[in-house]
């Protein structure tokens, strides 16, 4: 049995048990039948009538199990299967086992994917903010640290009822009192005990966090003396512009020295007031193994590992040669070729709504061997257009119809662009054949919040 089917087989009564107990706010469902009428200036009669099955729509939409992707409608968000369960192990080569893994679900959005994660052995997950949060525990992932500042009555509110869900173990990230204040008021009044709150640190990146050292430490005593409603569990240390520093010994300096010094700070000024930090909690998939050799953390966050885009794989190795390391480029947006030009271009029907651009363009593979097609850049052709070009000069061969891939620059925002992956395998061993669909799994924590 694949990892995929096994982990969605592993975490549904877990699922079910969660979507009961977890309190929701959503729109009401589609009706399944749209009726209407058009009307035209002048006319006194309807021109006609459109009565459509709505959930018909939706069903002839998504692709059906066992297709072959040459039949799919783009654009459309693959994932290998192979290169998914490839990085789900791989994430943890050259980590030593007192290291534990909790991966960012921002990555994938995906309670499905998580299990997955956690079945390879990930100590649980982290999301970036509540809603992330809930979507993950209501479909079966229990443990999750939210690595973000949760502020606003409501806000709170909603996070004292997933707290207050039996089995789920949920933590957020602090870097004021006042907010602790809230948090506590919030948890007592839901009977929540226990409540599980880090302080986050400011290691550079200068986004959220207090200053290390003794301001992190009054924190943590605000924390403390919220007990039993509230728990100290450790500092977050996590600098996320170090990531894509491109040369590996800028990164490592940067987490030997800014980073690790707020932390070993931070910790001493613990150790002084008697305060126990059980978890240092922090790093990315570009400097995770560098936060794991300092000798202070033992837990890291990386995301992107999953899928691995451009970004990323433009980040220099030990070997100094730009790639994705032990980790394989894994999602893919399907798109199609729907004009060509006589001068030399041609377009495709993907474009910002369907690939994240704030990291740079995407990069263009082929459908049957998943290489990088050399010297064709995607040019941003607006919201539903992308424009292929060569950089050298030589014809562009490619003809309306064709199907090309595209590795998004950001994966992070690409996901949230669509409502759903569909994996994709190869029909014969030893990966030959052609591409089928195996899986669809919805991007169940996709959107701004609810």
């Amino acid at each position: 049995v694949s990892p995929i089917m096994a982990s969605r087989a592993h975490h549904r009564l877990n699922r079910i048990a969660a979507q009961m107990a977890l309190v929701t706010f959503s729109a009401p469902p589609l009706t399944s039948i749209v009726s209407r009428e058009i009307r035209c200036p002048g006319r006194s009669a309807p021109l006609r009538r459109l009565s459509v099955a709505a959930s018909a729509l939706e069903e002839a939409i998504k692709p059906v199990l066992g297709s072959d992707v040459t039949s799919l409608e783009t654009p459309q968000l693959l994932i290998i299967a192979d290169r998914l369960e490839k990085n789900l192990k791989s994430v943890f080569t050259h980590l030593p086992d007192t290291i534990a893994v909790r991966p960012h679900a921002k990555t994938h959005k995906s309670p499905v994917i998580g299990q997955m994660q956690i079945d390879a052995g990930a100590c649980g997950l982290c999301a970036a903010k509540l809603s992330e949060a809930e979507a993950l525990v209501k479909g079966g992932c229990l443990d999750v640290c939210i690595t973000n500042q949760v502020v606003g009555r409501g806000s709170i509110a909603r996070l004292a009822r997933l707290a207050a869900i039996p089995g789920a173990r949920v933590s957020v990230c602090v870097d004021s009192k006042d907010n602790i204040a809230e948090i506590a008021a919030a948890m007592r009044e839901h009977k929540v005990s226990g409540f599980e709150v880090l302080v986050e640190i400011n290691v550079g990146q200068n986004r959220c966090g207090v200053e290390p050292g003794a301001p992190a430490v009054e924190i943590a005593k605000a924390i403390e003396a919220e007990g039993p409603t509230l728990k100290f569990q450790g500092i977050h240390a996590y600098h996320g512009a170090n990531q894509h520093v491109r040369q590996p010994e800028e990164r490592k300096g940067t987490v030997d020295g800014k980073v690790a010094s707020g932390v070993k700070l931070t910790l001493e000024g613990l150790e002084k007031a008697g305060i126990k930090c059980p978890v240092v909690t922090g790093g990315g998939t570009g400097s995770y193994l560098f936060e794991a050799g300092t000798g202070l953390y033992n837990e890291v966050q990386p995301g992107s590992y999953i899928f691995m885009d451009v970004d990323y794989s433009k980040n220099l190795q030990s070997d100094q040669k730009p790639g994705p390391g032990v980790f394989s480029p894994s999602l893919f947006i399907l798109s199609t070729v729907v004009s060509v030009s006589e001068q030399g271009w041609a377009v495709v029907d993907a474009g910002m709504k369907a690939v994240s651009l704030d990291s740079g363009a995407p990069r263009i593979v082929t459908l049957d061997t998943l290489k990088h097609v050399p010297n064709v850049e995607y040019i941003c052709g607006g919201d539903e257009h992308g424009i292929l070009k060569k950089t050298d000069g030589s014809p562009l061969r490619y003809s309306v119809g064709d199907m090309v891939l595209l590795q998004p620059g950001h994966c992070d925002p690409t996901v949230n662009l669509h409502d759903y992956f569909t994996v994709v395998s190869k029909r014969q061993a030893g990966g030959s054949g052609s591409w089928f669909v195996k899986e669809i799994i919805d991007v169940a924590a996709r959107g701004p919040g609810h």
